[in-house]
């Protein structure tokens, strides 16, 4: 399960925004799905980058790589939980243009920012 062995950063409304993972001396933070907001820093440094951009980076632009023909395209975040996103292919030149596709614990080679 993403939450073992990972610290979890709430707003002060107590809204999750993010997890922080043991990373050497630091702490990385990451978004509620698991993916890498940051390098490791300071705890101070990755809680407040996750109160920051822990939910609002879930509204901005991200890239999917999308298997089905090998490229990349433009996709928006459709829902979130620990562990797994949708996204919603948002490129008006994918062949698949508006399907989703939901992915457990993306990484950089599925997902990407921009």
């Amino acid at each position: 399960m993403l939450t073992d062995g990972l610290t979890p950063v709430y707003r002060e409304d107590d809204e999750l925004v993010g997890y922080l993972r043991p990373a050497g001396a630091g702490w990385q933070p990451l978004t509620v799905f698991g993916y890498p907001l940051g390098e490791p820093v300071p705890a101070e440094d990755a809680i407040a980058e996750l109160k920051a951009r822990g939910l609002a980076c879930l509204a901005d632009r991200w890239s999917v790589y999308w298997p089905s023909d090998g490229c990349w395209y433009s996709c928006r975040i459709a829902e979130t939980g620990p562990g797994w996103v949708r996204v919603a292919v948002h490129d008006y030149g994918a062949p698949d243009f508006g399907a989703t596709a939901t992915f457990e614990h993306p990484g950089r080679d599925r997902l990407r920012p921009g």
